[in-house]
């Protein structure tokens, strides 16, 4: 029988094959490009987001036999860690929350009432936090879990219902590229529309959720013209409820006897409105933390939070307010430029310091205070939180000795539950003739001091004590003697439970009464005083640094500008107006309602101001300001000598030990080039010195990478708590996470001030207060300092505003213009106190006179990197300012640790050779075409100024945990990375395929032989 003969493919058939294959091959180009751009360029973060380290530890040719080369150890196994980072959050969620209405003690509620969430964002909010915002958990899931019904029938009308497609925006998106803060709440209507729902809220308890959100990149709108249609919520801003918002909140207070507010933003939100909504009887304001608010609301857990932001009842009118946002320089020839400003007119009447200092003006009759009413203006004053039990304090101790002081402060738990207490010390200094004539501005009290109880039983007492210093009651005067002086005179010192009673308090001690316009009487047994030794203005005790002797003077003159100053003094005279004119420009940047448009209609548009040909050119300049002469530098320049020493042999020398000198030298163009201008999200490993690669992580809440994956309540939160030990154990934890998940520097803690609450990025940062800003974080680097992480303290400095921070492409760095006391006393104060905050204790190895090698230990300073900012003192980029970076901190507080740039990607304005002139060291980028630094390695002065800081970073880095496990003789070798890897394996894999599919594709076309018959 003959044979079938095999069909041939048709042409057709061999081009849908050859297309195919044509496409296939293109999407394996598209991996091989992928792969070899994409994903080198971005290979750090990927790595570190994987858990991977380069560098590997070889020390098979030492003997470590005898030796503890684990210099920080985890108080955790990597099992254990996490029952422990459970309970800290626990309790920063537990004291954090805070209690700021509770009429008839109406909390705690009994867990026989079921519970009806109204809001959208009642069922979208997560309790438990998370990467980048995105947390876990449900209001409904922990209320549940802790014994409460919730209402079923109204939860899921939010959640899969009628009600779901309701919510507010995302707020900043992609880091500021755009914003998207429409409130869009489900409407009353809807609500009672549906039967069901409104059948069953009957015999429920409600609990309104208002939540508002901001993020990196936009501040929070000072006006809702751009996110609303509706012309009466237009005018508001976002710290408003509008009009549908209300119109449920008026629906709950006219149908519930006990309706209960939570208030999730970190933002101190306008909540004067509450007054009129009788049965609104709770308040409860918990930025984060979520996951303790059923507790708070059984009383399980007795709320013991303070405020750490005054509650304005219009938080427009403060004076920091009426210069926030949208602010561009327009040139003489009246076009736009790139560059945008912002002026702190208010001088250091930041929060509190404004409205209780005006307020005791206006009971002095002094300072032309006008016609101020702070009951009108404060809802709920700075360091204010209720507790569902009573406490009494007998009258503060205070005892001095050389200049420092203790006070303590016997507390009392007097009602029938158990509880923990805050005690706040605050100190108000004279305001002198003096002081008036040279324009230094004495707030009315300022926080001095702080503690906390244990938890109390009824009856149970405790003795809070307290330390503070003379040198606190220090006063900045930039244009008389232009140093810190102290005036002569009497200092009233009082223990309160909030900003307004301490006022209060030494009001009364001064024998002023209600009648006199005090809001309330103050108890003078609170108040004491004290008188330093110095019979007129002291100009000389504190004209030098007291912790490293250098001499203070003025830095920041060319940061005052034109602008006109907040003055007690003159209260209405110089009241801050806005510095600028309303455009013709509409504000997609958030301001305040500041014109009308063609039809009449309230209108946002951006302000403006000329700046002159000088001013722009400053500007456009890359001048750090450094007073040095570069021409006279005669250093000898030397890359990669063999001299024999590793990193590891440096850990444990002093910072001018001169063997650092002969380190240095091994150095190569090279390494001096990545280091420099490539260090964003690590240090790349370098193989002249045998320097591992170190790994540096955000965030201030959790570590992204480089940890075990626990979040934390967010900064506003543990600020909240008041708690100076638990921002320690914090710090700590975060320390033994490194341990365990290998990150070495932390971008963190951030202690930006609270200058308005319209900041995006207010929940990251603690408080409008500097000294408890200061606190809390140098409790926080303390801890992780103790485990050998470097905590980038950030950012440094004056970076207070989200909007045209200088972090997208087309921004090109803020212009901050604010006077030098305020610079000093509000805005540098928290890094002052990081930098100054001790030493720990490190561990090394010394080498003893026959070679070998013992553990030895010694102190070093806690606090070992900063982190700068995007936007400008002044003219001049700060990450470039050599006044603030050498001038202060580099010379005045003798900081010799590193220094990073922000985020770089986009900043053209961040100059290298500005930056290492300036006094910084390295550039968060790790993209080439972002170093912007252009290293001549045969120039002098760029050689002179790299070395000091590769010294500087190098120091940093051998005395930190990335040393762990290494001694003199050890090898870090540098593997390939994961993200090499995958390229690899992708280039093979792909190429070969590619291969196979062209040969397969040419050989379709090839004419086959008829086989002979």
């Amino acid at each position: 029988m003959r044979k079938k003969e095999k069909k041939q493919p048709t042409r057709r058939s061999k081009i849908i094959k050859t297309v195919i294959s044509l496409i296939l091959i293109a999407v394996m180009v598209a991996a091989i490009v992928a792969a070899n751009t994409i994903l080198t360029d971005n290979n750090r973060m990927v790595n570190a987001m994987m858990g991977a380290n380069d560098s590997v530890i070889d020390n098979s040719g030492v003997d470590t036999k005898g030796l503890d080369l684990d210099y920080n150890k985890s108080d955790y196994s990597e099992d254990e860690i996490g029952a422990a980072e459970d309970a800290l959050a626990d309790q920063i969620a537990d004291e954090g929350i805070v209690l700021l209405k509770n009429e008839d003690n109406a909390l705690p509620l009994s867990k026989d009432t079921p519970i009806s969430f109204f809001s959208r964002n009642s069922v979208t909010v997560t309790t438990h936090a998370g990467i980048m915002g995105h947390g876990s958990g449900s209001l409904k899931e922990d209320f549940e879990a802790d014994g409460y019904t919730v209402n079923k029938t109204l939860w899921k009308f939010y959640d899969k219902g009628d009600g779901s497609s309701y919510g507010l925006g995302t707020g900043s998106i992609s880091f500021g590229d755009e914003e998207d803060f429409a409130i869009n709440e489900c409407p009353l209507e809807k609500i009672t529309a549906d039967d069901k729902v409104v059948d069953s809220l009957s015999g429920t308890t409600a609990v309104y959720v208002l939540k508002r959100v901001a993020g990196e990149g936009r501040d929070m709108p000072r006006s809702m013209y751009n996110h609303t249609d509706k012309a009466e919520d237009q005018t508001k801003s976002y710290l408003e409820p509008d009009s549908v918002e209300l119109e449920i909140l008026s629906y709950l207070n006219d149908n519930f006897d006990n309706v209960v507010l939570v208030v999730n933003s970190n933002a101190a939100l306008q909540l004067d409105w509450v007054n009129d909504y009788a049965n609104i009887k709770s308040i409860v304001l918990a930025p984060s933390g979520l996951s303790s608010l059923p507790e708070i609301l059984s009383g399980e857990v007795n709320p013991s939070g303070r405020t750490v932001d005054t509650f304005a009842a219009d938080a427009l009118a403060s004076p920091a307010a009426q210069n926030f946002g949208d602010y561009q320089y327009y040139d003489e020839n009246g076009d736009a430029t790139k560059y945008n400003y912002v002026s702190y007119e208010e001088g250091v009447y930041v929060g509190y310091r404004y409205y209780e200092t005006r307020y005791e003006d206006v009971v002095l009759g002094q300072g032309n205070a006008g016609d101020y009413d702070y009951a009108s203006e404060v809802c709920y004053p700075f360091g204010y939180g209720l507790s569902y039990t009573t406490f009494s304090w007998n009258a503060p101790q205070i005892t001095w000795k050389d200049g420092s002081a203790t006070a303590t402060v016997e507390v009392t738990n007097t009602g029938s539950v158990a509880g923990k207490d805050v005690v706040e010390l605050y100190a108000q200094s004279p305001y002198t003739d003096y002081d008036k004539e040279n324009g230094v501005e004495k707030p009315s009290v300022e926080l001095l001091a702080y503690g906390k109880t244990s938890v109390l039983e009824p009856g149970a007492s405790e003795t809070v004590t307290m330390t503070f210093d003379e040198e606190q009651f220090k006063a900045y005067d930039a244009n008389g003697a232009k140093t810190y002086i102290l005036d002569a005179g009497t200092y009233y010192i009082t223990a309160a439970k909030d900003a307004h009673e301490a006022i209060n308090n030494i009001l009364t001690a001064k024998g002023k009464t209600t009648a006199d316009g005090m809001t309330e009487a103050g108890d003078a047994s609170m108040v004491t005083t004290y008188e330093p030794e110095n019979a007129d203005t002291d100009l000389t005790t504190y004209a030098k640094d007291t912790y490293s002797g250098a001499e203070i003077t003025n830095q920041f003159d060319d940061a005052k500008g034109d602008v006109n100053y907040l003055t007690r003094n003159d209260w209405t005279g110089t009241f801050p107006t806005h510095d600028g004119e309303p455009t013709d420009e509409i504000s997609t940047w958030g301001n305040e309602i500041n014109g009308s448009d063609k039809d009449g209609n309230p209108a946002s548009y951006v302000y403006s101001k000329t700046i002159d040909a000088g001013g722009l050119k400053a500007l456009d300049s890359f001048e750090s300001g450094s007073p040095v002469d570069a021409s006279e530098f005669d250093d000898k320049i030397v890359y990669g000598k063999k001299n024999g020493l590793t990193l590891i042999q440096m850990r444990g020398l002093d910072f001018d030990d001169p063997q650092w000198d002969d380190l240095l030298d091994e150095l190569t163009y090279e390494d001096y080039y990545n280091t420099i201008g490539l260090s964003g999200y690590g240090i790349e490993y370098i193989d002249s010195i045998d320097m591992p690669f170190c790994t540096d992580a955000d965030s201030a809440n959790g570590l992204i990478y480089g940890g075990t994956g626990k979040y934390y309540p967010n900064s506003m939160t543990l600020a909240q708590t008041w708690n100076q030990e638990l921002a320690g154990e914090m710090g700590t934890m975060i320390g033994n996470e490194a341990i365990i998940g290998g990150m070495d520097g932390w971008y963190a803690p951030s202690m930006n001030i609270h200058r308005t609450p319209f900041s995006g990025r207010n929940g990251e940062y603690y408080s409008e207060d500097p000294y408890l800003s200061g606190a809390v974080a140098s409790n926080q680097v303390y801890g992780a300092a103790t485990k050998g992480v470097y905590a980038y303290i950030k950012h440094f400095a004056f970076n207070d505003q989200e909007d045209h921070r200088g972090d997208r492409d087309g921004q090109y760095g803020l212009a901050t213009w604010l006077n030098e006391q305020s610079a000093r006393e509000i805005y540098l104060k928290p890094f002052e106190m990081c930098m100054k905050l001790g030493d720990v204790e490190l561990n090394y190895l010394e080498q003893k006179n026959d070679g070998t090698y013992e553990n030895a230990t010694r102190q070093i300073r806690a606090c070992q990197a900063v982190m700068t900012a995007f936007n400008r003192i002044g003219y001049t980029w700060t990450g470039g300012s050599y006044n603030l970076l050498t001038g202060i901190a580099r010379n005045e507080w003798a900081f010799n640790g590193m220094m990073i740039t922000d985020n770089a990607n986009t900043g053209v304005f961040m100059d290298g050779y500005q930056m290492i002139e300036a006094g910084g060291d390295i550039k968060l980028t790790y993209l080439a075409d972002s170093a912007r630094f252009d290293f001549d390695k045969n120039d002098t002065a760029t050689y002179h100024y790299a070395r000091e800081a590769m010294h500087r970073v190098l120091y940093t880095v051998a005395n930190s945990k990335a040393m762990l496990g290494a001694m003199p003789g050890t090898d870090f070798v540098d593997e390939p990375s994961d993200t090499e890897k995958i390229t690899m394996a992708v280039d093979i894999v792909c190429g070969i395929l590619i291969a196979l599919l062209a040969v397969t594709t040419v050989l379709r076309f090839v004419p086959r032989r008829k086989k002979q018959k």
